[in-house]
């Protein structure tokens, strides 16, 4: 009975000195936070050395920054991916939370921050706000379209279900970049090659079918599987035997 009580007041002991361990490094790092900052040390520049300097301490760092500064929150969003993007998750997660910006407006950040990890932050923010994940998928494509094949697959490759709405949206958002694109989507997603002439048909103007058609044959299709996805997506019969 008595090495049970000396047990337990250990257990407890050992609890009571680790929050107070925790409670002290809170303070330490919000201390040292704002000393930066005092010392006019840009909050970008604060957070990601602080990050650096202490990885293991990210949460406080993050959690202390958007709470004490949130107007600089693309400062802290650039500084956090700067130090290390695996950080996107909490990032993001921490950004909402604290409500320093809309949705859209803390993707943007992000992506500009790291364009490299792009399909990771929409992924990440999708997870976040299933609600908002089409609306979060646009803003992505507009705010970096040189990374738009990489969204689209982790996206699609994420939520199948929504396959069509994503390609469909792709091909809408970002008409210029259509040849690209569909060549991406033959070679990534070759099942639903049929699928991809329909929605590019469906989304482009009426000028491309030929080339939609031509690059479908090149990536694989049959010409009469081309041409029945195409005329199944609105093209003209008539115009194509022309």
């Amino acid at each position: 009975m008595k090495a049970l009580l000396i047990t337990i007041s250990l257990m407890l002991t050992s609890t009571i000195a680790l929050a107070g361990d925790v409670q002290s490094k809170e303070k330490f790092l919000g201390r040292l936070l704002e000393k930066h900052v005092d010392k006019n040390i840009s909050v970008e520049r604060s957070v990601s050395s602080l990050l650096k300097s202490y990885p293991d301490g990210d949460d406080i760092i993050l959690e202390t920054a958007f709470t004490k500064y949130p107007s600089q929150y693309k400062q802290i969003i650039r500084g956090a991916l700067h130090a290390n993007p695996n950080h996107s998750e909490d990032v993001i997660k921490l950004a909402l939370e604290h409500d320093v910006a809309s949705c859209a407006q803390v993707i943007k950040t992000a992506i500009n921050a790291e364009p490299a990890y792009a399909d990771d932050i929409v992924l990440v923010a999708s997870k976040l706000h299933p609600e908002d994940k089409h609306a979060i998928f646009r803003m992505a494509l507009n705010t970096k379209p040189v990374m738009a094949s990489s969204i689209v697959n982790a996206s699609a490759k994420s939520y199948p279900e929504d396959f069509i709405s994503y390609i469909g949206m792709a091909f809408e958002e970002l008409p210029d970049m259509f040849i690209a694109l569909l060549n991406n989507a033959f070679n990534n997603f070759p099942e639903q090659s049929n699928e991809v002439v329909e929605i590019a048909v469906k989304s482009l103007d009426k000028e491309h079918v030929r080339a939609i058609i031509d690059n479908a044959i090149q990536s694989g299709l049959s010409e009469k599987e081309a041409t029945d996805a195409a005329i199944k997506g609105g093209a003209d019969i008539l115009a194509l035997n022309m």
